[in-house]
C-alpha cells in the first residue's frame, strides 16, 4: 500500500469517535479489502474454499455437521463511523469468501455474520469500544443466536442473575426477522453448566492479567446435565472470540447442549475429532486472520507436552508476583 494510502487510512481511523477499530498489530487494515490485495487476494480465498470443502466432506463422512463462521472486523460493520472512508466494506474478505462458497455443494456450512451485524449495528453496540473484539452482550450473543438458528437449536432466552444489556433490535436479514432477546450470560455465571476440565494453558490464560505469552492449545470441556439441554456434543476450534471463558461463545453453547469442548487453534486435530466423536464442529476465526491458511496438522497432545510445562511455570511466577505485591 502506498504511503499516501496509509496516511489516509490513519486519518480515517483517527476520525472515529470513541470507537477503536483495529488492533495495531494488524495495521494497515485496508490491505485486505481488495480482490488483488497482496495479503488476501481472491486466489487465497479460493484456497480457503477448497479447505472448507475438504473439511466439510471429511466430517460429513463421519456423520458430523460443520459450521464455519468468520467474525467481521469493525471496518466491515461500522464504516459509517469513519470520518473518511478507507475501505469498501463490500470487498470484506468474509463477504468475498461467503460469495465464493455459494457456488459450492457445501455452502450450507457457511454462516454469514457481516450482513446481520450491519443490519443491527445502529441498534446496539456489537464490539468493545476500545478493542477489536466483539462484546459478550452484543455481538457474541447475537452470533450465538444466529448459530443456534443455523443448527436448529433453541438459544437460552431467560435472564440469569446480574444486570443484562437488553438487545431489542429487530434484524431484517435474508428476508426474515430475527428478534434479539435479553442476554442471559454474564462473565462469572454458568447457570446449568459445569466446566469439568481445563488444561494448563487455559488455566494460565485465566491467571495472567496482561497480554498472555501462550494461548494456542488451550483446551476446556463443559458438561450440562439439565433436562432441557440438547443431547449433542459440540467441538469448537477457534480463538479469543469463542474462548474458554463462560461469557463468550463457548460458554453460551455450553448452556445449550450437553457437551461442549473448546480448543484454541485455527487448525483441526483430526485425531482428536475421531476420538471425541462430536455431533457438530464449529470453526470460529477473526476476519483479519484469513490471511493465513491453516494446514490442519494440530496435535493437541504434542502441543500440551511442548507448552504445558511453560504454562505451569508462568502460572507459578504470576502467583508469586501477586503474593509479593500483596505482602508489600
Amino acid at each position: 500500500m502506498k504511503s499516501e494510502d496509509c496516511a489516509s487510512e490513519q486519518r480515517g481511523l483517527r476520525g472515529l469517535r470513541r470507537l477503536a477499530f483495529s488492533d495495531r498489530r494488524f495495521q494497515p487494515p485496508g490491505q485486505v479489502y481488495d480482490r488483488n490485495a497482496p495479503r488476501l487476494p481472491d486466489a487465497k480465498l479460493r484456497n480457503w474454499v477448497k479447505l472448507i470443502e475438504a473439511r466439510a466432506a471429511r466430517l460429513e463422512r463421519r456423520g458430523i455437521q460443520y459450521v464455519h463462521l468468520v467474525i467481521p472486523e469493525k471496518l466491515s460493520v461500522y464504516d459509517n463511523k469513519l470520518r473518511e472512508p478507507i475501505v469498501d466494506w463490500k470487498l470484506s474478505p468474509a463477504l468475498r469468501l461467503g460469495e465464493m462458497l455459494q457456488h459450492s455443494q457445501y455452502r450450507n456450512v457457511w454462516l454469514d455474520l457481516v450482513q446481520p451485524f450491519r443490519a443491527a449495528r445502529d441498534q446496539t453496540q456489537l464490539y468493545l469500544k476500545t478493542d477489536s473484539h466483539w462484546n459478550s452482550e452484543g455481538g457474541c450473543f447475537f452470533a450465538y443466536q444466529l448459530l443456534c438458528d443455523h443448527i436448529q437449536r433453541s438459544p437460552i432466552r431467560t435472564c440469569c442473575r446480574g444486570t443484562m444489556s437488553i438487545f431489542v433490535a429487530i434484524c431484517i436479514w435474508a428476508g426474515r426477522s430475527i428478534r434479539q432477546s435479553p442476554n442471559p450470560f454474564d462473565s462469572t455465571t454458568l447457570r446449568r453448566t459445569l466446566r469439568w476440565y481445563r488444561n494448563p494453558i487455559a488455566e494460565y490464560l485465566e491467571t495472567v492479567n496482561s497480554e498472555p505469552l501462550l494461548h494456542r492449545g488451550a483446551h476446556v470441556a463443559f458438561g450440562n446435565s439439565a433436562p432441557t439441554a440438547a443431547q449433542k456434543k459440540i467441538l469448537i476450534f477457534g480463538g479469543s472470540s469463542a474462548s474458554q471463558r463462560p461469557d463468550l461463545l463457548t460458554g453460551m453453547l455450553a448452556e445449550t447442549v450437553a457437551e461442549v469442548e473448546f480448543i484454541w487453534s485455527s487448525n483441526f486435530d483430526w485425531h482428536y475429532i475421531r476420538r471425541m466423536k462430536p455431533d457438530l464442529v464449529v470453526y470460529e476465526m477473526a476476519e483479519r486472520f484469513l490471511t493465513k491458511l491453516p494446514r490442519d496438522r494440530l496435535n493437541l497432545r504434542m502441543r500440551l507436552w511442548l507448552q504445558g510445562n511453560a504454562a505451569k511455570w508462568l502460572i507459578t511466577r504470576a502467583r508469586k508476583r501477586e503474593t509479593a505485591q500483596a505482602g508489600s
